[in-house]
């Protein structure tokens, strides 16, 4: 059954007893790393009230982004979910409320417009400071009904967006009056006013939010488009699970130098992810079509080569290829060079895809402890050491003699094995390996990995021969 949640905190501090028997879950205001612990799940409802902007990370724009692109409806108000609503409304999430849309059309820029001193949870959510979107509001009653001129509303506005917020408040009026050049009365007159009439509309944004959160209704928004996994997410998604504190970049490297079966779950990958943007940007009809099949094409109509291919016009493919692969029929050469050529020559992002390799605790796992066995046998062999070294002070000649006996590869054919395992070039892989080095070395039978691959290399000798 879809679950619905609410991260709410001072804007709404009764929501408690607004919600009840509604099925709303109500969480604390969200901060850096909310949503990645939340469990949410496509199909789900995600409402953003409140939200910590300084004794805490404020949440990432990316985790919004990585909930929307899971299914998960996203909604916005009155304070940091108006103000992440009005940056991410045009990739899905659905802003509610005034506030909302007054930082939408530029009407309020500075994220401090909605901010305040408040006390614990514990305590209720007791206001301490007031936001200024709401002294705003509560100035243009007044102006309203005659107790002061929009002159004086302004300059107040002006002295007040300069302070600090923790140091808002109508009990403040007099001091922000004179130093606005404003008559004592005028001001006194104001904040009796404002004291007797305060206008909130940032609890009146919430609570419209609530009651979409109750009925299910609310605005619609964009459907989101694909979220791209950077590495900053997965690091942020595995700190949030408590898997790891380890880059997983390095978990990623462990696996590209050290997984024996790593280059055939490479080239796969790369062809699928070929194959994929064939699909989308060439436009053709791919019924049928195998990954390999697709992504030749795509190579084709980018230019790098025509179809069906002709070896006297392939010239370029030496430069890919290893002399034993040259005596490979001519469409298993055009693919091998393809899919080490083509985070080059197609732009391809490195490290997007192959992170999703470690979504899969069977292989995310053995890496984090080969990743931290390493490091504790760095710290033991090079502690005490003076001047230079470390493992900056490995030979490469050293390095290049242990990748060329767990690659299986002649020396002359590094440079091709390292981009086989998803690297940019050899130098780079010679560069991750230095912090593993010592631990793959010393101790062979520990220093071994892999990866689960269902797709087998062979898909693309379906082809035949060209």
């Amino acid at each position: 059954m879809p679950r619905t949640y609410c991260f709410v905190g001072p804007s709404v501090p009764d929501a408690a007893g607004l919600t009840a028997g509604s099925g709303v879950r109500l969480m604390p205001p969200v901060a850096a790393g909310d949503l990645l612990r939340l469990g949410a799940r496509a199909g789900d409802t995600v409402g953003i009230v409140d939200g910590y902007f300084h004794q805490t990370g404020s949440v990432r724009h990316k985790e919004i982004l990585a909930l929307l692109g899971s299914g998960v409806r996203v909604l916005g108000a009155a304070s940091m979910g108006a103000l992440r609503a009005a940056e991410l409304d045009r990739f899905g999430m659905a802003g509610v409320g005034g506030v909302y849309a007054d930082y939408r059309d530029g009407k309020l820029e500075a994220d401090d417009e909605v901010t305040l001193l408040h006390s614990p949870g514990t305590e209720g959510y007791r206001a301490l400071s007031e936001p200024l979107v709401c002294m705003r509001a509560t100035f243009a009653a007044a102006v309203r009904d005659g107790v002061c001129a929009a002159a004086t509303a302004d300059r107040l506005v002006g002295v007040l967006a300069g302070w600090p917020f923790g140091r808002r408040s109508y009990g403040a009026l007099p001091e922000a009056g004179a130093e606005a050049g404003l008559d004592p009365s005028a001001t006194g007159a104001l904040q009796r006013y404002c004291l007797a009439h305060r206008r909130d509309p940032k609890r009146e944004d919430a609570l419209l939010l609530i009651d979409h959160l109750r009925t299910g209704g609310g605005p619609t928004s964009p459907a989101p488009g694909r979220v791209h996994r950077t590495a900053h997410l997965y690091a942020w998604q595995l700190a949030a699970q408590a898997v790891s504190h380890e880059s997983p970049l390095a978990l990623l490297r462990a696996c590209r130098l050290f997984a024996d079966d790593y280059p055939r779950r490479h080239r796969a990958a790369v062809l699928r992810t070929l194959a994929a943007h064939c699909d989308r940007e060439c436009g053709r009809d791919a019924t049928g079509a195998t990954d390999a099949e697709r992504a030749l094409r795509h190579g084709a109509h980018h230019g790098l080569y025509r179809l069906p291919a002709d070896p006297a016009r392939l010239g370029f493919l030496p430069l890919w290829l290893t002399a034993a692969e040259a005596a490979l029929p001519v469409t298993e050469q055009l693919l091998t060079a393809l899919v080490r050529s083509c985070r080059h020559t197609l732009r391809l992002p490195w490290d997007e895809e192959a992170l999703t390799l470690l979504d899969e605790p069977s292989v995310r796992d053995p890496a984090l402890r080969f990743v931290r066995l390493a490091r504790e046998v760095n710290d033991r062999a090079l502690s005490g050491r003076r001047g230079p070294g470390g493992v900056e002070a490995i030979p490469r000649r050293r390095i290049l003699d242990l990748l060329a006996e767990r690659w299986h590869t002649p020396h002359d054919d590094l440079g091709l094995a390292a981009l086989d395992r998803g690297f940019p070039s050899l130098d780079s892989a010679v560069t991750a390996t230095r912090p593993l080095y010592l631990f793959a070395r010393y101790n062979e039978g520990l220093a071994h990995l892999r990866t689960t691959v269902s797709e087998e290399r062979g898909q693309a000798d379906a082809l035949g021969a060209g």
